[in-house]
This record gives C-alpha cells, structure tokens and sequence, in this order.
C-alpha cells in the first residue's frame, strides 16, 4: 500500500471540501513534490480532476453543477463593472487591493444589476463573504476582505464564457 506524508488527510479533507490550496501553504508544496500521485488518487478515488496552478491547488469534475460557483463568478462580474464604471482599474483592485464589506455590499445594492444578485446567494452578502472565506477564496481582516491569489481562476473563466458568446454571435 502507498504512503502517503502526514498531511494526506487534512489535504483530501480540505480539497473535497471545496478549498483551495494556496501558495505558501505548506500542504500546496505537499502535493506540488506529490502532484503525479494526487492526480492519480483523486481520478481514482473520487473521480476527480486536480488542478495545479502557479498560485492555487483546486479539484474539479464535469459531472458537478457547482451553484455556488456560479454566484460567486456573478458577483466578480458585477463587482468589476461596477468598479469600472466609478473609474478604478477593476483588475488590480481586485487582483490587489481590499474592500470594506459594508461599502461593498451597498455598492453592488445600488448597481442596477442588483435584481441578478438579489436571486443569488450573494443577497445574504456576509454570510456570501464568509463562505468563501471557508473556501480560502477571501480573506477577511476586521471588516475588510480582500481576495487571494485564486480569484485569477475566476477572472480566466468568465473570459472564456466570453471569448464562447463571441463565437458565438460571429457564427450568427
């Protein structure tokens, strides 16, 4: 039978929990020395994909159909068109910088997509923030909270979603 490091439990328990791994997490560079061995256990356990970035560790499948993760790439989306409308470089403040909960969830109240978010889990906005900060998707320090490294993860899928429409509407 395998050896697995010391680790192995708190890694599987984290990762199927839906957390991402960060960098310099100890356990991110745990499975970057093991990546072959967790690609192969997590296909053959449980029949998921490990996905190894620069920054971040994640799993995914095809067969989920994650709710959450589509309210959450709905509030990025809202969340930096409106940061754009009030002239702010979305992505580095993003990317960067941090937000107060309060301001946040009063702007993203009065943004005329509100009515997008209110159908969310996005309309329970502390509990939202909080959540994902169980997912290690946010930080929170106080009443601020910034996002780590992972939210590149997001910003790459909603351009794909994008680049897709695009396609599309050409082939029409």
């Amino acid at each position: 039978m395998r050896e697995y490091p010391s680790e192995h439990n708190k890694i599987v328990s984290e990762l199927l929990d839906g957390k991402f791994i960060i960098s310099p997490s100890p356990l991110f560079y745990t499975i970057q020395e093991l990546e072959d061995d967790y690609v192969e256990f997590f296909i053959k356990s449980f029949n998921y994909k490990l996905n190894l970035e620069a920054e971040f560790i994640y799993l995914s499948s095809d067969e989920v159909n994650e709710k959450r993760t589509r309210d959450f790439t709905l509030f990025l989306a809202i969340l930096s068109r409106e940061l754009d409308y009030s002239g702010k470089n979305f992505r580095d403040k993003i990317e960067l910088g941090s937000f107060d909960i309060n301001e946040t969830e009063e702007l993203l109240r009065q943004s005329s997509k509100w009515e997008i978010l209110e159908k969310t889990t996005v309309s329970e906005f502390k509990k939202f923030i909080k959540t994902w900060r169980s997912k290690n998707l946010i930080e929170i320090n106080g009443n601020k909270f910034k996002f780590t490294k992972a939210v590149k993860l997001f910003f790459r899928f909603a351009i794909e979603i994008a680049e897709e429409k695009l396609k599309q509407s050409l082939k029409n």
